[in-house]
């Protein structure tokens, strides 16, 4: 089950277009379209980011940071969110476990400042896709290390998918 856009896009476009009755509910509703795609992902080695429902509070701080904010302070606070999510994953699999070497989205906070500015008369879905693929662009860049269950044998180092 690699990361698919294509099902966050849906996943926020519905949020768009079902308007939350609160900031709090919008902030779940977010962080959840974004754990179900986040949950998708697998490692180099085949692992899965098993931790990611222990790391729903990391989504929902940062989600939160929506409301009422300048679109770049809302774009740094999801960012550094987002991040610290993917830095906190464990990952394991059947022929190996690791750790986030590096959380990826470097540039995902100036990628939803340029969203969250753009004012024009975008439909849902363009919007949704847009964000969509800001986290995606991201999420990619994520390094994970597996360190493979028979050994001897060296670490698998590379980007999710």
């Amino acid at each position: 089950m690699p990361l698919n856009a294509s099902s966050l896009a849906d996943s926020l476009q519905r949020l768009f277009e079902s308007k939350p009755a609160s900031s709090a509910d919008a902030a779940m509703a977010w962080a959840n379209a974004y754990q179900s795609y986040a949950s998708a992902a697998l490692s180099s080695a085949a692992s899965l980011p098993v931790t990611a429902p222990a790391n729903f509070g990391l989504l929902m701080t940062a989600f939160q940071g929506l409301s009422a904010m300048a679109p770049m302070a809302a774009a740094a606070i999801v960012a550094q969110g987002v991040t610290g999510y993917w830095q906190a994953m464990v990952w394991a699999g059947p022929t190996a476990a690791g750790t986030t070497a590096f959380p990826g989205n470097p540039t995902l906070a100036t990628a939803l400042a340029a969203v969250f500015s753009d004012l024009s008369d975008k439909s849902p879905a363009q919007k949704a896709q847009d964000i969509a693929s800001a986290f995606d662009a991201g999420a990619r860049m994520v390094i994970v290390s597996d360190v493979p269950i028979v050994q001897p044998a060296p670490p698998i180092v590379g980007p999710i998918v």
